[in-house]
């Protein structure tokens, strides 16, 4: 499993390390990239941030590895490849 992230905004600063707990905001899709089938997102009404610590296999691996790369204030699309 892997993943492709395209920058939509740019961060600064540094990028999380191992273990930090991260807090996102973040909207799933379907597969194919259709960006009509959203299923969840922390924007929807009563949704909030959502926190894990980076590194450590709580997420799915393409998630833990795309967002290791970014840095605070980024905006970004991961695309977790199958």
């Amino acid at each position: 499993m892997g993943f492709e992230k395209e920058i939509l905004r740019a961060g600064t600063g540094p990028k999380p390390t191992k273990g930090q707990k991260v807090t996102v905001h973040c909207t799933g899709y379907g597969k194919d990239r259709d960006l009509s089938k959203k299923f969840w997102s922390t924007k929807d009404p009563g949704q909030q941030p959502f926190s894990f610590n980076i590194g450590l296999g709580s997420v799915i691996k393409g998630w833990d590895e795309g967002v290791m790369t970014m840095q605070v204030g980024e905006v970004a699309r991961i695309q977790v490849c199958s």
